[in-house]
């Protein structure tokens, strides 16, 4: 990118608080930097839906500092990050949020942010967006190293709802997103099952304890009735849905609900 891009990921709904955090990137940030929002309604504290809004928008922006803020835990001992990756820089709490867009960017290294010079002072214990994650974003994107931001640090958290167990019978997964339309996001990427998806056979599968059926379909339009579909979604992961209907209220289902598929 010919200039310089910071996204924004919180859950602090479209309030006064990704303004402020804007705010203090424009303050620092080198002339022409473009700060970008990609999503502020992420449902308060689930870091699972967080961390897939970043990941399945992120690496479009390629080169950018993308922070990202759903923290339940500001305030307290949590560890606050940055990422170096082959596709830019993340900054944030590490509690999971970055683990799968860290994975798909390729990591290299992670600094902790302990240099108090490059926070917004005094700090609030409960608005780290605007008083640390952002002002560090705007002097990384002014040249400050990840040397002079803090130290270096190997064990970052995962995110378990991400993890996909492939056994002879089934795949066990979690359901990771409910979009608007009650449609359930799966963590079983579709390249996995793309031989079941092309095959057509209706699939058994079973969300939170209670078993359906699904027909893989190509198009939402596709699914007959009130019957399930299996489709492969606009970010490659599996997806379950009803035609004008909402899979989420028709199954009961949360995110971070176990997800089993039958063979």
């Amino acid at each position: 990118m010919a200039e310089q891009v910071i996204t924004l990921t919180t859950d602090f709904g479209w309030t006064e608080l990704p303004a402020a955090m804007r705010g203090v990137i424009l303050q620092t940030a080198p002339e022409g930097t473009t700060v970008v929002d990609i999503n502020h309604d992420i449902p308060p504290h689930s870091i699972i839906q967080g961390a897939y809004a970043m990941l399945t928008v992120c690496p479009i922006y390629r080169g950018a500092i993308h922070v990202g803020v759903v923290d339940p835990g500001v305030g307290t001992k949590r560890r606050a990050v940055v990422l170096e990756t082959e596709g830019g820089l993340i900054v944030g709490p590490d509690n999971g949020l970055f683990a799968p867009l860290a994975h798909r960017l390729g990591l290299k290294r992670a600094v902790a942010i302990t240099n108090g010079k490059y926070w917004r002072v005094p700090v609030s214990a409960t608005f780290h967006g605007r008083d640390i994650f952002a002002p560090v974003a705007a002097d990384l994107a002014s040249g400050v190293s990840l040397d002079q931001i803090g130290t270096p640090v190997n064990n970052l958290e995962t995110l378990p709802a991400f993890e996909v167990r492939d056994t002879p019978h089934e795949i066990q997964a979690s359901v990771i997103n409910i979009d608007p339309f009650g449609n359930l996001v799966v963590s079983i990427p579709a390249a996995l099952v793309v031989d079941m998806l092309e095959s057509g056979e209706r699939l058994q599968f079973r969300i939170g304890g209670r078993k359906a059926f699904a027909h893989p379909v190509s198009a939402y339009g596709e699914i007959a009735g009130k019957s399930f579909g299996v489709i492969a979604n606009s970010a490659d992961f599996l997806e379950i849905a009803v035609h004008r209907g909402s899979a989420q209220e028709r199954l009961g289902a949360r995110v971070g609900d176990p997800v089993s598929l039958r063979k």
